[in-house]
């Protein structure tokens, strides 16, 4: 009861911030047997949030042994279906408790559960892949010699997102063919550690095939410069929020890919030159897509500014109280999308409640008809709010409309050449 309600208000919360999500290769997942998702993880809590949203099936994760130390925090994560994993830096004496998560797990796979484990070990904000720790292929392979002897798949998935702590960027989750891990039985039984290492190694080629790094990666790097102006051409009308399509992912990755082997030399002077005159940034996104009319943008405003404003007072306290925990609380920047994210969405569950609670004794059914419909308009807000930011931040800006469309044209017969 508490999963399926959290699935609900996060994934409505979840679908204020971002865009779309894309996702590919779930079609490959395999029915009736027990799964470890092997995830990657540069964007904290956030990352996990995607598969329960996109397969709508319960999947237990695990996560860092540390905030189970209380009891209460204890009983409430494993309400929503997470299991505690202990890690070197959190005491050498912790790691026995592993053996008790291990065998939870076991008796979800005994049943076809499912699991998702970060197999980085680490959560770091940067598009690239970190060494992989062993605890998934160990996981694995001891399941196999738990007893039950069932087979079990460990299934690749990665999260590439366009750009961390971007309002409204889209994700592209992709999940890779499933490992089955019973091919290493051989192996495992002549040698654990090699079995171990195999997997490990296995699993990060395989990961490589569904994410999309940068083997230079920073935030106004020329690979993630070029990725704003691949993404002048995307526009997605389609209303479904999560869309099966891994055509945005194979443009980004074939681009990514590009630099990684050529560096930014492809890319000419010119064009890096009028990148920067333009002041090129992410609000472009979809610009060749969308009119080039000033006029229809100042409609846009002058039609949806009521609408968005009642919308923002909304948001407002859900968002600035999630905004000052993110800038005075916590330190590491790496948790301002989950504290954006998962804290706007408890907030404006906390101020639903409240509103309901003073409405409700006052007007009866019109009362909660009344707090209801805050539901309807941030659900309208999340349509609208792309055409409105673009019109307000934008429209200034279509002036240059032919020399984003040249930088475009540019950028794909740059990657097309070989």
């Amino acid at each position: 009861m508490v999963y399926s309600l959290l699935r609900f208000w996060v994934g409505g919360g979840l679908r204020v911030w971002f865009r779309k999500i894309y996702a590919s290769g779930n079609q490959n997942i395999p029915d009736n047997s027990p799964l470890i998702f092997a995830c990657t993880h540069p964007n904290s809590a956030v990352d996990y949030t995607f598969l329960p949203l996109i397969t709508r099936l319960r999947s237990f994760v695990m996560v860092r042994g540390d905030v189970f130390e209380n009891k209460w925090l204890d009983k409430f994560f494993r309400a929503i279906w997470m299991i505690p994993v202990y890690r070197m830096r959190d005491g050498f004496s912790t790691l026995n408790k592993n053996t008790d998560s291990f065998e939870e797990c076991y008796r979800e796979f005994d049943k076809n559960g499912r699991t998702l484990i970060f197999s980085e070990g680490t959560s770091i904000q940067e598009k690239k892949l970190q060494p992989l720790k062993k605890g998934t292929a160990r996981l694995a392979l001891d399941y196999l010699e738990s007893g039950k002897n069932k087979e079990i798949f460990v299934v690749p998935m990665a999260n590439n997102y366009s750009r961390f702590r971007q309002f409204r960027g889209t994700v592209m989750t992709n999940f890779g063919d499933p490992i089955r891990v019973s091919d290493y039985r051989a192996l495992y039984v002549e040698n654990r550690a090699k079995a171990y290492a195999k997997l490990t190694d296995d699993l990060h080629e395989a990961l490589t095939k569904v994410f999309i790094g940068h083997e230079t990666y920073s935030d106004d790097s020329w690979a993630e410069r070029a990725l704003n102006v691949l993404r002048f051409n995307r526009l997605d009308n389609r209303r479904t929020w999560i869309i099966e399509d891994e055509t945005p992912f194979k443009e980004e990755k074939e681009l990514s890919d590009r630099f990684n082997a050529f560096g930014d030399t492809f890319l000419s002077e010119e064009w890096k030159k009028t990148y920067i005159e333009l002041g090129v940034n992410e609000d472009l996104e979809g610009v060749l897509k969308r009119s080039k009319r000033k006029d229809f943008h100042w409609m846009l405003i002058f039609s949806l500014s009521f609408f968005i404003g009642m919308a923002n007072i909304i948001h407002f306290l859900p968002y600035q109280l999630s905004h000052w925990i993110a800038r005075t609380k916590i330190k590491d920047i790496l948790f301002e999308n989950t504290v954006m994210t998962i804290g706007s969405s408890v907030f404006y569950l906390i101020q639903f409640i409240l509103v309901l609670l003073v409405l409700m004794p006052l007007f009866g059914w019109t009362g909660f008809v009344i707090t209801c419909s805050m539901l309807a308009a941030s659900a309208i807000y999340s349509e609208l709010i792309d055409d409105y930011r673009f019109a307000v931040k934008c429209s200034g800006k279509l002036k240059d409309y032919d020399k984003y469309q040249w930088l475009y044209q540019e950028l794909k017969a740059s990657i097309a050449h070989k």
